[in-house]
């Protein structure tokens, strides 16, 4: 599997990405804190029949040393990226943070999206930043514990106040009205033991997304892409392959 590294500029802004594969396009976006890192073990399956872009958002990753950019701004960099990149109806999956900018940048309208895979997705996360903040150390410690270097090193590359200015941030964006405009084919995947974003608010983001489904994966928590990864791979190849297709589910789950 060969990784190409690139970067996109917009004026002053820089943001860091990677190819890999052929076929359709699907998108990874991370989350809070995270890195393209954060998919490397759903990078191999997806690249065997897609072409995989992965980002580092403007502050974060390889993208650091540049003031976070607010969700709907995010979101609009990332239509102009693919509008650069010429991508024809890509498969967008966002994992937290990201999924709270996919979320934006098919309502935004700027950019024909095929699919969208909202993973733990903080759309309706409510309450005090540093309530959230204190909660974001547990993400390593409910699942997998060999993410905790890549979660360590990453939150590190952020640096403290753009981790704290984008937690602020999620808390301030609330997409409301807007879901009910979502005409995309939604698939919507959790983790059982997610303490971050716990899956009632999976259920509850269900309810206002047209035609959504969700998948609880068992065993896995807020890092559900990596925590089970065959499991994740399983379930979203088959969706983003075909959309309004038969979802496979593990291990029975919803």
């Amino acid at each position: 599997m060969g990784v190409i590294h690139k970067v996109f500029h917009k004026g002053q802004l820089r943001l860091h990405y990677t190819e890999a594969g052929s076929g359709p396009p699907v998108v990874l976006i991370h989350g809070l804190s995270g890195s393209r890192l954060w998919w490397r073990k759903n990078l191999p399956a997806l690249s065997q029949e897609f072409r995989v872009y992965t980002v580092d958002l403007v502050g974060f990753g390889e993208s650091r040393r540049q003031r976070i950019l607010p969700l709907v701004e995010s979101a609009a960099l990332l239509a102009d990226w693919m509008h650069r990149l010429e991508l024809r109806e890509p498969r967008l999956v966002g994992h937290s943070m990201g999924a709270h900018i996919a979320l934006h940048v098919v309502t935004l309208g700027q950019a024909r999206i095929a699919a969208l895979v909202l993973v733990a997705a903080s759309a309706l996360v409510r309450g005090a930043w540093w309530k959230l903040a204190a909660r974001l150390p547990r993400a390593g410690l409910n699942g997998a514990l060999d993410f905790l270097p890549t979660l360590a090193f990453d939150a590190l590359r952020a640096g403290p106040r753009n981790l704290l200015w984008a937690t602020q941030e999620i808390l301030r964006d609330d997409p409301g009205t807007r879901l009910a405009e979502v005409r995309v084919p939604t698939l919507l995947v959790w983790g059982e033991r997610d303490v971050i974003v716990p899956r009632e608010l999976g259920e509850q983001l269900l309810g206002f997304i047209p035609g959504s489904r969700l998948v609880v994966i068992p065993g896995a928590g807020h890092n559900v892409m990596y925590d089970r990864p065959q499991d994740f791979n399983h379930t979203v190849i088959p969706f983003v392959r075909d959309p309004a297709g038969t979802l496979a589910l593990p291990n029975g789950e919803r």
